[in-house]
């Protein structure tokens, strides 16, 4: 392949960039592997081309989210453990040996999406670490456009990239998060725009040593555009400096030579102007030139514009050198660096087992269950929900799901516990005037926990902690838990009540960001429906968020008796108004403590209360 064939393909791939961003504007992506609010971290990685695409997710969840969300450096998982309490993003458009790393122990993780255009990969290592990920219940996230293989510069992998960190963040961080709106269209005409004004820029800008600038914490973001100027000229790659810390070293480091300072500007960039203005004060004329690369989308949409300036004025310097893009110095040199990065990945049962996830008895095959009770997982946590209104904006699962998700968390802070599924009805008999609402008797129920829980004391199961997150179990449990702790021996049995001291839980959880009692509410107010908005944003019907009836003081659960409907005509108790998802993580932890302070409070005991229940 010669240069002028290469630069043809390369200059190809650019021009692509827009039927790549409309297809991942239309791209369907998969259901998380994860709940959000249910991780302590959310580690985002990516090598190359693909870090700066994991940086900006990892921005995006932070800034516009409030989630635990940072970057992890490729090299670092060559001695960190994966943890169950955290998700894993992988960026990698090739599915590098270097991301393979990252994927070693996909089945350790709270989840694992793995962004990249190799889903379908037909070499044997590759296809080894994408049954490995699939396996463990991770999900691939498709980058169009392929892998790009053939040249060193990759252009078209880092857009869609970046555009898929976009969709994933208002995803992941649901749709209570100010996560900015990614408009394939609005991009495309800006990225045509960046192009012609590069070619309106003096033909030698890239000749000689290169500095970019940048403000407000953006370089942290632009590494892909020092790496582009590095491999599509075979040349040092440019530091990437802000313009404050200019003068804390890097200007008298490079006073004395001659230096051009490429500014990536941004229209909506507090205080640039005049940073900008200060820093070509300080420079010498004779020696350095300033020049700005201007981009006019807001906030991080930014980096896109400056991705297709930078492809522009690269590829025109490649002309003027006459470059190889298939012919790059020290080709094949990196496989021994690869050799070393590529362990087997995590594949057989038995590594899975030996940490079997969390809350996983209802995923997990009757080999994996009987190996993780030898290995002392011997408590079964049951949650309660129930199916029943939860106004005009919360799901009739709401209860469900949130039992799940209070499970995941408690057996992620129990090692010895395990999760059973949530029990979908209860005794909902105070909203039974609201269609979908399903109802058992509180007979049934009891028959049902009891056999329940002598089965997982024939299983070898020694303790089994039962807890609801529906309201309306709370007196049924009290009243059961004697006949439970009968049918469950020789198992302990931990029965988690007490609705009116948990209330007081949230209503403080809800006050430390301002929300008052009443609007935290007692039935889908504030507190509910912020836990709903982080655990599935897609689920809330945000346009039907309505204040409802309030609670009535001193008999918190008054309010629902006989009939919910006589008093609160929506189903809602509180004001769901000011929700959001952010708090979801808080409230939830603050709902785990009280399951976990009850739980270690009955293993101290030598023998249940008289009355069978543990206090929340």
């Amino acid at each position: 392949m010669t240069w002028r064939t290469s630069h043809r393909r390369l200059a190809a791939r650019i021009d692509g960039a827009p039927a790549l961003l409309r297809a991942v504007a239309t791209q369907r992506l998969p259901r998380l592997p994860f709940l959000p609010a249910a991780a302590r971290a959310i580690c985002v990685t990516g090598v190359g081309s693909s870090a700066a695409p994991a940086a900006l997710l990892a921005h995006l969840l932070a800034d516009a989210a409030g989630l635990p969300a940072r970057v992890v450096p490729p090299g670092a998982f060559i001695s960190m453990r994966a943890d169950r309490r955290d998700a894993l993003v992988v960026f990698s458009q090739g599915l590098s040996p270097n991301a393979r790393l990252a994927l070693h122990d996909a089945a350790g993780w709270l989840g694992v999406v793995l962004v990249s255009a190799a889903g379908r990969a037909t070499d044997a290592p590759r296809r080894a670490s994408l049954a490995a990920l699939r396996a463990a219940g991770g999900v691939v996230v498709p980058v169009p456009g392929g892998a790009e293989r053939g040249l060193l510069l990759r252009v078209g992998g880092p857009v869609a990239a970046s555009a898929l960190a976009f969709r994933l963040a208002a995803v992941i961080a649901g749709d209570g998060a100010a996560c900015p709106a990614f408009d394939a269209e609005r991009v495309t005409r800006a990225m045509h725009g960046a192009a012609a004004h590069a070619a309106r820029l003096p033909a030698d800008l890239l000749d000689g040593e290169v500095v970019l600038l940048a403000s407000g914490g953006y370089g942290a973001l632009a590494a892909n555009l020092a790496l582009k100027l590095g491999e599509g000229l075979y040349a040092p790659q440019p530091p990437v400096w802000d313009l404050l810390e200019l003068a804390h070293g890097p200007l008298q480091q490079q006073f004395a030579r001659a230096v051009t300072f490429l500014a990536l500007t941004r229209a909506d960039a507090a205080g640039e102007a005049a940073l900008l203005a200060h820093a070509a004060a300080g420079l010498d004329r004779r020696r350095h030139r300033l020049v700005a690369l201007p981009a006019t989308l807001p906030g991080a949409l930014a980096l896109l514009e400056h991705e297709a300036l930078l492809n522009a004025l690269v590829l025109r310097a490649i002309v003027a050198r006459r470059l190889d893009q298939s012919r790059w110095p020290g080709r094949g040199r990196e496989q021994r660096l690869y050799d070393v990065a590529t362990p087997a990945p995590r594949s057989t049962a038995s590594e899975r087992v030996a940490h079997p996830p969390a809350a996983a008895l209802a995923t997990a095959t009757w080999e994996e269950i009987a190996t993780a009770l030898g290995a002392g997982r011997r408590t079964a946590v049951v949650p309660l929900g129930a199916t029943e209104q939860h106004g005009p904006h919360l799901p009739a699962a709401t209860d469900t799901w949130i039992a799940a998700a209070l499970a995941e968390r408690f057996c992620a802070r129990v090692p010895e516990a395990l999760a059973l599924p949530p029990l979908p009805f209860g005794c909902s008999a105070e909203h039974a005037a609201f269609p979908g609402t399903l109802t058992l008797r509180w007979e049934t129920l009891s028959a049902v926990l009891a056999d329940l829980v002598a089965s997982l004391a024939r299983q070898g199961f020694e303790r089994v902690l039962i807890f609801s997150a529906h309201g309306g179990n709370d007196a049924l449990l009290r009243a059961a838990a004697p006949a439970l702790h009968a049918a469950g021996r020789p198992a302990r049995i931990v029965v988690c009540a007490g609705l009116d001291a948990l209330a007081r839980r949230w209503q403080a959880a809800s006050a430390a960001h301002g929300i008052d009692a009443a609007a935290s509410g007692q039935h889908a107010g504030e507190f509910e429906t912020s836990i709903m908005l982080g655990l599935r944003p897609q689920a809330v019907r945000r346009r039907r968020l309505r204040r409802g009836a309030r609670d009535a003081g001193g008999d918190p659960q008054s309010v629902f008796y006989p009939d919910l409907r006589a008093v609160a005509p929506s189903g809602v108790v509180g004001d769901p108004r000011r929700a959001a998802a952010p708090r979801a993580a808080a409230y939830l932890d603050v709902w785990v403590d009280a399951l976990v302070a009850a739980y270690r409070a009955a293993a101290k005991k030598k023998r249940p209360n008289t009355n069978g229940t543990q206090a929340l």
